[in-house]
């Protein structure tokens, strides 16, 4: 399996993090998007992503992951930088898509026919670091070639799902990919609307 993560600042100071952690139970893909209009975003999301390289290997289903954000959240509430984040985290095995959400970042499954968005349930507010963030699970069994896409609201906000779906299934390698979805959002000026962070996930490649 191949995976990738793609940045890029929308303003001078990106406060998007991404991780890609191989672990025991499978791959680990995790992005955090740090709340605007707060201080501290960057610190929150630079935690969160911390914390899931720490504890990965504990990641064993879907009710972990949940255990985890909890933790994290707590965590992030008690530190006197860190503001609020969200968290999108998926757990890859050879046989399943598990994990937690909390915010608007998204966790796709994209197959030749259709996608499954796995954070549709997702609580969008409160954020990771208010100190009472609601974490819900996703379970996914994986049915032959799937794509796993792994994505913050810079990109899912401002284009559409089709645009999205039809790149990935273009067979490109992930790292162009990544690249591409980005490129989605970008103004004829160069400038991005918000901070975009993707993951692009390859099970075949």
């Amino acid at each position: 399996m191949r995976a990738v993560v793609e940045t890029a600042a929308g303003e001078s100071e990106n406060q998007d993090r991404g991780a890609i952690i191989e672990a025991v139970a499978g791959l680990v893909l995790v992005v955090a998007d740090g709340a605007g209009g707060l201080s501290g975003g960057k610190q929150a999301a630079t935690m969160a992503i911390d914390l899931v390289r720490n504890q990965a290997n504990a990641l064993r289903d879907s009710t972990s992951c949940v255990m985890l954000l909890q933790q994290m959240d707590q965590a992030i509430e008690q530190d006197k930088i860190a503001g609020e984040t969200t968290c999108g985290l998926a757990i890859v095995t050879e046989s399943e898509v598990y994990g937690a959400s909390v915010g608007d970042s998204g966790v796709w499954v994209i197959n030749e026919t259709g996608f499954a968005n796995l954070t549709a349930r997702q609580s969008r507010k409160p954020f990771i670091g208010s100190g009472v963030a609601s974490p819900i699970p996703f379970d996914h069994m994986r049915t032959g070639r799937e794509f796993v896409l792994l994505a913050t609201d810079g990109l899912l906000k401002y284009t559409s799902a089709e645009r999205i779906i039809t790149i990935c299934r273009e067979g490109a390698p992930p790292d162009e990919i990544a690249r591409r979805l980005i490129e989605l959002v970008r103004y004829q000026s160069g400038a991005l609307p918000d901070d975009v962070t993707v993951i692009f996930a390859n099970p075949e490649s």
